[in-house]
């Protein structure tokens, strides 16, 4: 028997407690109201259990697909993370989270991500049954390359960590930061600002005018129109869009978030050539520039490497280095810098703060916001 999805949504919305086979010993196991995959296999003289994830976050291929890698690395006689009473081990919850994310992230996102992993968790941490682990075992993982929170591999490491023990429903979550004890734990010196290579504002119509209208054109050119953050525009469904009144509401949960604080939802301003960009409406859950492959969001690092060209001293652009070039040239025309920087969403003041900024110069932002989708398009005003 091969389980749909809807099989599986049916039995965890009964609530009846069930062991359901998908055959080749990989069972989803419903109880309390929630959905999980295991895998049975012979170990040694007993039947052991390997826990594969929830059924709320792996799909059914995903599972299939972590239960034929365990199965190979048991056949050419690699060594197994055996869960115990106390739970699944960290090492192997760890290899799953990576395996059932993959396609989320780029191929060097991926490469990236099980390095760090093999660079920087110890074996005895990998060892640990997950519900023994401690934000204080956190901590020790982290501490020789912690520099603070920010874009590093400490943070990174941190972010992974907190995926690996929530897919596994260990409450509280060791590794979280917003509400928990590890930023007393650790250093709480930020990271030093990682400067990216921005294009000079005089060059953004002439780049521009280089692109066609290919999925990776669309959504590099609304990145660079709407001055967002990468994450925020590739990330985007359909339903944050309300096209009739040109306006696109960021949920805070996708924001940046200063200290680890959910900020404000964020309203940017569509201009015409923005719209342009977004293509035919689909579904309201679907991305709007959503992956041909997989359905899911572009890679990360797709626009920057595939995209981008090199500055003339060699270094090479990013996408988020045109937020500067955005910013640069409203200064240089004059916009005032609040307007400015309630367009970019940098946060100043407190959440009533915020709201309020983000409400009151709306209208002023999107005179903001059409010069420059005029001067980036079209070059006028220059």
């Amino acid at each position: 028997m091969t389980l749909k999805p809807e099989q599986i949504k049916a039995a965890i919305a009964s609530g009846q407690n069930a062991k359901i086979a998908d055959g080749h010993n990989l069972y989803l196991v419903v109880k309390n109201g929630r959905g999980f995959w295991v895998h049975q296999f012979r170990y040694g003289d007993v039947i052991r259990s390997h826990g594969l994830g929830s059924a709320e976050t792996v799909t059914p291929a995903a599972a299939r697909r972590a239960r034929e890698a365990f199965m190979v690395a048991k056949r050419e006689g690699r060594p197994l993370a055996i869960a115990t009473r106390s739970g699944e081990l960290f090492g192997t919850a760890a290899d799953a989270y990576l395996s059932n994310h993959a396609d989320e992230w780029s191929p060097r996102t991926r490469a990236d991500n099980r390095a760090l992993f093999a660079k920087y968790v110890p074996a005895d941490f990998n060892a640990r049954p997950v519900t023994t682990i401690t934000p204080d075992h956190v901590a020790d993982v982290l501490r020789p390359i912690w520099d603070g929170p920010g874009n590093n591999r400490g943070s990174r490491l941190r972010r992974l960590m907190f995926g690996v023990l929530a897919a596994k429903d260990v409450h509280p979550n060791p590794a979280r930061w917003d509400d928990g004890p590890l930023p007393n734990l650790l250093s709480r010196k930020r990271a030093p600002v990682e400067h990216r290579e921005a294009m000079p504002w005089h060059d953004v119509p002439a780049f521009l005018k280089t692109k066609g209208d290919g999925l990776e054109d669309r959504a590099g050119r609304f990145v660079i129109l709407t001055a967002v953050r990468r994450k925020e525009a590739l990330g985007a469904p359909w339903s944050e869009f309300d096209l009739k009144n040109r306006v696109w509401t960021i949920p805070g949960e996708r924001m940046k978030k200063p200290g680890g604080k959910v900020p404000p939802a964020h309203s940017v301003p569509l201009t015409d050539a923005a719209i342009e960009c977004l293509g035919t409406p689909g579904k309201p859950d679907e991305l709007v520039f959503a992956s041909p492959r997989t359905g899911g969001m572009l890679g990360n690092m797709t626009l920057d490497k595939q995209w981008l060209p090199t500055s003339p001293d060699g270094k090479p652009y990013t996408l988020h280095g045109f937020r500067t070039s955005f910013s640069t040239w409203a200064e240089e025309k004059g916009f005032a810098p609040n307007v400015i920087e309630t367009a970019l969403a940098h946060a100043k003041g407190n959440a009533t703060t915020q709201a309020y900024l983000r409400s009151e110069l709306f209208d002023a932002r999107r005179k903001l916001m059409d010069e420059w989708a005029a001067y980036a398009t079209l070059g006028l005003g220059d």
